[in-house]
C-alpha cells in the first residue's frame, strides 16, 4: 500500500468511527440468511413494496454476500436500520459500484446513511478501490446535499430515463433519470460554505412551478428543485412532473454546454459550474 493510500485509509476509518459515534449505531458485514431476509425486508419497507418485490430480495442478498460483494448494515438495539451495497467492478478494477443505499424512515437525521458510506469507504479502500460510482434522483433534494455536498461525489453523467419503469411507491408512475456521481475515495471534496450566487435557469414562480430562463454562457449557473418531490408526487403530480420535464430540459442544454452540478445551496439550487 502507497503512503497516500494508507493515509488516505487511516482517515477514512476515523470518519467513520466518528459517524458510527454520531449515529448510535454499528455498521457491519451482514453473514446470515435471517440478516438477509431482515435486510431485504427493510428495503421493502423503504421503497413501499411488498416483501417479494423488495429491491432486493433476502436470497439475492446472500448470493452478493458468498461472492464477496460489500453488503453493510447499520445495527441499533432495533436490529438492522440501513443498509448499503456495493459491487466490484472488472478484474483489477479501482472502483466499486454502490447499487443501493437506504435507512429506515424511523431512523432519518440522525446520520445513519453518512455512517453506511464511510464504513462502505473504508471497505472499498481495504480492498484497493479508489473510487465509487452510483445514480441518484436528481429531483431528490436531500440526497442531492447528501451526495455532492456531504459525500463530496462530483457528478459525472446525466441519464434520463436511465432505468424501465419502477413500480415502488417511490417511483411509481414518474420518469426515471439519474444523475451518476463518482466518489473519490482517496481525497473526497466536501463543500462546507454553498454560494447561491449565479444566474438562475431554473426557479420557480409565485406558485412555485418551474419557470427556465436563457444563460449567456456565464461561469456559475442555478437550477431549483422543490424542498420535496416525494410529497409533492402525492399532492400534486402533475406540477412534479413539470418539475421533472423543466430540470431535463436545463440538464440536458448545460451539460451539452459544458456545466456540471457541484452542490446544492442551503435555498434548494443546484450550483452548475463550466468545466474548464
Amino acid at each position: 500500500m502507497t503512503t497516500n493510500a494508507a493515509a488516505a485509509r487511516d482517515r477514512a476509518e476515523q470518519d467513520a468511527r466518528a459517524a458510527v459515534e454520531k449515529a448510535g449505531v454499528t455498521v457491519r458485514p451482514l453473514h446470515t440468511r435471517d440478516e438477509c431476509v431482515e435486510a431485504a425486508s427493510l428495503l421493502a419497507k423503504i421503497w413501499g413494496t411488498s416483501l417479494e418485490a423488495s429491491p432486493l430480495s433476502g436470497d439475492l442478498l446472500v448470493s452478493l454476500i458468498h461472492s464477496g460483494a460489500c453488503v453493510l448494515g447499520a445495527i441499533d438495539s432495533d436490529g438492522i436500520v440501513g443498509l448499503t451495497v456495493g459491487l466490484g467492478g472488472p478484474p483489477q478494477s479501482d472502483s466499486l459500484y454502490s447499487v443501493i443505499a437506504g435507512v429506515d424512515r424511523g431512523h432519518a437525521n440522525r446520520g445513519v446513511g453518512l455512517a453506511l458510506k464511510q464504513h462502505q469507504r473504508v471497505w472499498a479502500l481495504e480492498r484497493g478501490a479508489t473510487r465509487t460510482m452510483w445514480t441518484y434522483d436528481p429531483m431528490v433534494r436531500r440526497n442531492a446535499h447528501f451526495n455532492l455536498n456531504r459525500l463530496g461525489a462530483r457528478v459525472t453523467e446525466y441519464l434520463p430515463d436511465f432505468y424501465p419503469p419502477m413500480h415502488d411507491a417511490i417511483n411509481r408512475g414518474d420518469l426515471t433519470d439519474r444523475l451518476a456521481v463518482v466518489w473519490d475515495l482517496l481525497c473526497p471534496d466536501v463543500s462546507d460554505a454553498v454560494s447561491s450566487e449565479g444566474v438562475r435557469v431554473l426557479q420557480p414562480d409565485q406558485d412555485l412551478e418551474p419557470t427556465t430562463s436563457e444563460s449567456d454562457g456565464e461561469q456559475v449557473l442555478l437550477a431549483w428543485i422543490p424542498q420535496d418531490i416525494e410529497a409533492l408526487r402525492t399532492t400534486n403530480r402533475a406540477s412534479a412532473m413539470r418539475w421533472r420535464m423543466a430540470l431535463r430540459e436545463t440538464l440536458q442544454s448545460t451539460f451539452e454546454a459544458g456545466y456540471r452540478p457541484e452542490s446544492v445551496s442551503a435555498d434548494g439550487y443546484y450550483v452548475l459550474k463550466r468545466q474548464t
